[in-house]
């Protein structure tokens, strides 16, 4: 069985920004800080299963050689509180009117973010993802706090030059 990595982080706060292309980048970024997270603010970052292929030749039971191709990081978890301008920020849509007659409205197309990601951990330090492609969902389960929950799903993405998929500190 190939070796697996999976990361139970307990965040403080999780902040978007563009990706992050070079080391330079990295100590300049502007963060924007997003909505809490559900359940005790806990998200989850777990590397894929690496593809491997074996390659036999006729002569020999056992392989010639074995090829590894990693499967990528994948970061889940739920944002809540978010107001509507933030919603619409998030998976798309307008916001208009004020006060008690403000309204958001959503179109039924998936908006995909791409975005660097950092996650402020509780106990001072951050893990940053610098280029990730994924979406959040609206899902309107109210629950019995009546707080909104909107589950997000990101892969971290390969770039040329800077290509570092997970960043901890």
């Amino acid at each position: 069985m190939a070796e697996r990595t999976i990361l139970k982080a307990r965040v403080q706060s999780i902040s978007f920004a563009d990706p992050i292309k070079s080391e330079a980048e990295l100590t300049s970024v502007v963060w924007e800080e997003q909505p809490l997270t559900l359940r005790d603010d806990e998200v989850s970052i777990v590397e894929a299963e690496p593809e491997a292929k074996e390659v036999f030749s006729h002569e020999n039971d056992a392989p010639e050689d074995y090829d590894i191709i990693g499967g990528g990081l994948t970061v889940t978890g739920s944002f809540i509180k978010a107001d509507y301008d933030k919603m619409a920020e998030l998976f798309g849509g307008v916001v208009s009117g004020t006060g008690e007659e403000t309204m958001f409205k959503r179109n039924a197309t998936k908006t995909p973010l791409e975005k660097a990601i950092k996650f402020e951990l509780k106990d001072g330090s951050s893990i940053i993802l610098p280029n990730t492609k994924g979406y959040v969902l609206l899902n309107l389960n109210a629950g019995t706090d009546g707080i909104l929950k909107h589950p997000f799903s990101f892969k971290s993405m390969a770039q040329k030059d800077f290509n570092y998929d997970i960043i901890i500190k």
